[in-house]
């Protein structure tokens, strides 16, 4: 990432574009030559195949990353593009989000990553250590984590929004799993992936509820914790938004 962050401070426009002959398939072809079974036409191959795409990941993400850093130096005082060369904590932070972000192609995945490190670059967020848990998460979690959980936060509210919930409404949301499809229609039908999901989500201590079948609603640590609730606000609310 000090390559990455070296050159975002460049007053250009937009982020430098890497060479060809770049560092991901010299990567990926020294990690392949490893192997014995990867032949010199498997390397080959690979590289036509997989390493462009992971390069045009990158690219864009760091592209997009940049574009929103140096927007935020227009919005928010005191914010100075260049001083993060040297903030240690982001730079560790922006490496491990960059790697999530080329393992991905879900965009949602990537906005959450993107909130997160314009979190760290204004100070803002949990501890250091907690910001790479929660950087750890976005990772391994799918976008419907995050729907979900974002349920058992405000999902009372959005439903009654929505006009979907509450004493006027005949829909009869009684449990979770009836809320989270109200507010998420493409996880209807798909109990195993929402069971799944909420078992993931307790065990990380994001919620103390049991699962879909939990009484709707349900306030307090119960059905979100602290912690989930702060997860949220560092990967859903970018610092650089004006209030």
């Amino acid at each position: 990432m000090g390559y990455a962050v070296s050159h975002m401070i460049d007053d250009s426009d937009s982020l430098p574009k890497r060479q060809a002959g770049d560092y991901v398939h010299a990567g990926a072809k020294a990690m392949l030559s490893l192997i014995p079974i990867a032949s010199g036409p498997a390397v080959e191959l690979f590289s036509l195949l997989l390493a462009p795409p992971l390069e045009r990941r990158k690219e864009a993400w760091l592209e997009g990353l940049y574009e929103r850093l140096k927007r935020m130096e227009e919005q928010v005082a005191g914010f100075h593009f260049e001083d993060l060369e040297h903030n240690e904590v982001f730079v560790s932070a922006a490496v491990q989000a960059t790697r999530a972000a080329m393992a991905t192609h879900q965009q949602d995945k990537l906005e959450y990553l993107r909130n997160a490190l314009l979190n760290i670059a204004l100070g803002k967020g949990p501890s250091e250590e907690l910001q790479q848990v929660f950087v750890g998460a976005v990772e391994v979690f799918s976008a419907s984590h995050i729907k979900v959980l974002n349920v058992l936060w405000k999902g009372a509210g959005d439903l009654s929004q929505k006009a979907l919930w509450g004493s006027a409404s005949p829909n009869g949301i009684r449990d979770y799993g009836k809320a989270i499809t109200a507010l998420h229609p493409e996880l209807a039908n798909q109990d195993n992936l929402v069971r799944y999901i909420m078992s993931d989500l307790r065990s990380r201590g994001f919620t103390n509820l049991g699962g879909p079948a939990d009484p709707f609603p349900q306030g307090g640590s119960n059905a979100i914790t602290n912690m989930g609730v702060e997860f949220l606000r560092f990967v859903l609310e970018p610092g650089d938004q004006k209030k």
